[in-house]
């Protein structure tokens, strides 16, 4: 296969620096964060039923994976703090907190991608459409299986003071909302949505784009494109490509795709589906 730098290049290019903030992520953070609270006090004063409830919550939540995945990969913001503060906030905003702990899980994903015993997402999708979720569970009792270097990514104790500090804020959130008499809106709206996004995440992030069906692990698969599932994940169908250059902020997939055709097509033919030996020896 041909060198990658200069198509790297040209879709560097075309998709830019890093902003000082990114305006359409930014715009997703806050709807997100505005809006929980906004339909718990609706749904507290009988302006939303329960039903109603549930729905808003889980649109504000599908919008989660997106907040924090982009200050994850630095594209947030050209400022390294700037993504951290907006990452870590997105991620108590959707009940999902533990930023800096997830962050690195997502890029040990990322750098491992495929290679059995590193890469954390790996052993989750080797199973069925239907067993998924049991799969799912099954490696979250199991935890701590991939045997990366202790020095990829290492965190602080800073990091691991602040992931503790956004787990017991998010308890305590949900604690006083309990004993202030905002429990039904508080489960409706925060609670419920987010036990129905992880599974729904979990299947368009990490199912979809790299079962193979088999024992195997797909790198850069796309799903077929069309307007319903741009909307209902924010692109983030399009994982495929975000796999190839993780640095193309998701509301530009769009625009790679119709710029690039023939590229993207070859990255889709000749580099989806891999053993990833060459992956595991450059580690």
């Amino acid at each position: 296969m041909a060198s990658s730098a200069p198509i790297n290049r040209r879709i560097r290019a075309a998709v830019g620096e890093p902003p000082l903030i990114d305006i359409s992520t930014t715009a997703v953070i806050l709807v997100m964060s505005a809006g929980f609270p906004i339909a718990g006090w609706l749904y507290h004063h009988g302006q939303l039923p329960a039903w109603a409830t549930v729905l808003i919550g889980t649109f504000l939540m599908n919008l989660s994976f997106t907040a924090w995945h982009e200050p994850a990969h630095q594209n947030y913001s050209r400022y390294r703090w700037v993504n951290l503060v907006a990452g870590w906030l997105a991620s108590f905003a959707s009940m999902y907190p533990g930023y800096f702990a997830r962050r690195r899980e997502h890029l040990i994903h990322h750098r491992y991608e495929g290679v059995e015993g590193k890469d954390p997402v790996y052993p989750r999708i080797q199973s069925s459409f239907w067993t998924f979720p049991l799969t799912l569970l099954r490696e979250a009792l199991r935890g701590g299986t991939i045997d990366v270097p202790a020095s990829f990514l290492r965190m602080t104790k800073g990091q691991r003071i602040s992931d503790a500090l956004s787990n017991l804020l998010a308890l305590g959130v949900v604690a006083l909302c309990v004993a202030a008499g905002y429990w039904q809106a508080v489960v409706l709206v925060w609670v419920v949505p987010r036990l129905i996004i992880f599974l729904a995440h979990a299947y368009y992030v990490c199912f979809f784009p790299h079962n193979d069906g088999g024992d195997g692990f797909v790198v850069a698969r796309l799903r077929t494109d069309n307007p319903l599932l741009q909307i209902l994940t924010m692109n983030q169908h399009l994982h495929g490509l975000h796999h190839r250059w993780p640095w193309i902020p998701w509301h530009k997939y769009q625009q790679i795709l119709r710029s690039f055709p023939e590229e993207v097509e070859a990255m889709t033919t000749e580099e989806m589906t891999s053993d990833l030996k060459s992956t595991e020896t450059a580690a």
